[in-house]
């Protein structure tokens, strides 16, 4: 069995114009990213899009600015759409009900904690970017691990600097030693998230945990804040504090490439 991964983030690293920073993944077997995306292309057709991006539709930019025949209503029927099959696929593990799905995750780091945590512990990575993707592809490893996946296929959004971590770890014989999962991940790449209708449900996920402490919500957004219990993981400073000791001097013994500090 497979269990395929997509990731993608919001925000940029940059406590100066953001107060957080997000990265969310939704991880599925094929046959649920199957009828996933036939739902999906079929939501995009019925609206006319060619696909989803919610900043630039929640902002109302191309492609879908007034001038290119769109209005607040046709946004909002729009993304509540999308939010619907999104709501429809995802897993649902409560006590009163339990349902097969795709599954969501996410991790918002708190930028300014993050910054006050690398001046008080030198054992947190030097960079946010780090940080969110060893620990949001850890529970897609995790994740896999209890399904008793065989093989990991993780797809990540161009231009994002996550992907990089990964490969660099997944490179290194050492550190596959050390975690032996990783063999396991037999596909890592960048793809185009207007092509890829996982990528722009990820792209839900990020945007709503990302702007979770801005209010009021908007009805699809609360929606997807509805699975909380199941996908949103927040890191004020005490989260972040709790780096287990030495693993700064165990990554830094892999001899991974260096990368600039997140300042």
């Amino acid at each position: 069995m497979v269990l395929k991964s997509f990731f993608d983030g919001s925000n940029e690293a940059d406590s100066t114009q953001y107060d957080v920073v997000t990265l969310a993944s939704v991880s599925g077997t094929i046959d649920l990213w199957r009828a996933f995306e036939r739902d999906w292309r079929a939501t995009l057709k019925k609206h006319g899009a060619d696909w989803l991006h919610t900043t630039d539709l929640v902002a109302g930019a191309s492609p879908y600015s007034n001038r290119e025949g769109w209005c607040d209503a046709s946004r909002e029927a729009f993304v509540s759409d999308c939010v619907k099959i999104i709501d429809e696929r995802v897993v649902i593990q409560r006590p009163t009900m339990r349902r097969r799905g795709l599954v969501p995750y996410a991790v918002t780091i708190y930028l300014k904690d993050y910054l006050r945590a690398c001046a008080d512990n030198p054992e947190v990575p030097r960079t946010v970017s780090e940080l969110l993707s060893t620990q949001v592809v850890y529970r897609c490893l995790d994740l896999g691990y209890r399904m008793k996946t065989d093989f990991f296929h993780l797809f990540f959004d161009q231009g994002e600097p996550y992907m990089g971590h990964i490969l660099d770890r997944k490179n290194k014989a050492t550190t596959r030693k050390r975690i032996p999962m990783l063999e396991r991940i037999t596909q890592i790449g960048q793809i185009n998230m207007r092509r890829t209708p996982a990528l722009q449900m990820a792209d839900v996920f990020a945007w709503c945990a990302s702007h979770r402490d801005i209010q009021p919500h908007p009805r699809w957004q609360s929606v997807i804040l509805s699975h909380h219990n199941v996908f949103d993981e927040r890191y004020h400073y005490e989260r972040i504090m709790k780096i287990q000791p030495g693993i700064a001097a165990l990554v830094k013994s892999w001899g991974l490439p260096p990368r600039k500090p997140t300042k």
